[in-house]
């Protein structure tokens, strides 16, 4: 990263949208073949790097979508993100009291292949999301959800399961 890790951060916020990709790769992210970013982006990691980013392939992301690298989150293949959602793999509350209730605590986020996460959403560390599960907007996620489940609200819940018949009919499409 030539430019440094802050100075790439605030390039992924101003940057053309086909610049992302090359920019994330150089600082370790793994990202598959044809996916789309949109701008702005934005990426927390004192760490320094994007290493803890993995995307397959065909899979889009939204303008407006934060990432906390602290520890990984892993991307399936044509998964669509929508913008404005938030992934958040630590939890800390600083150097305060408070701490001695809630101590620093650090996981990844896996989201399977086929997954879409609608506008706003928010995915806490721990998540993770079996293959064809969708989150409604605006949801909180926290913990993990089984293949085929519609989730919404705050907190998230499973409020239908798309049927093994109506996946199948997904699965051959491709």
């Amino acid at each position: 990263m030539i430019f440094g890790f802050d100075n790439a951060n605030l390039m992924l916020q101003q940057v053309d949208k086909r610049a992302i990709i090359p920019i994330l790769k150089s600082g370790g992210a793994q990202i598959a073949d044809e996916c789309i970013f949109k701008t702005p982006l934005f990426i927390d990691n004192p760490k320094g790097s994007y290493k803890n980013l993995k995307i397959g392939k065909h899979v889009s992301i939204g303008a407006n979508t934060y990432f906390d690298l602290m520890d990984e989150i892993i991307i399936g293949d044509y998964t669509g993100v929508g913008p404005g959602v938030s992934f958040l793999t630590h939890w800390h509350v600083g150097d305060v009291p408070m701490k001695k209730l809630f101590p620093y605590k650090t996981e990844k986020i896996v989201i399977e292949a086929n997954c879409f996460i609608g506008i706003n959403s928010t995915i806490l560390y721990g998540t993770k999301l079996e293959e064809f599960t969708l989150i409604a907007s605006q949801t909180l996620v926290n913990g993990q959800y089984k293949t085929g489940s519609l989730v919404a609200g705050n907190p998230a819940e499973i409020t239908n399961k798309l049927s093994e018949k109506v996946i199948a009919k997904l699965v051959s499409k491709k």
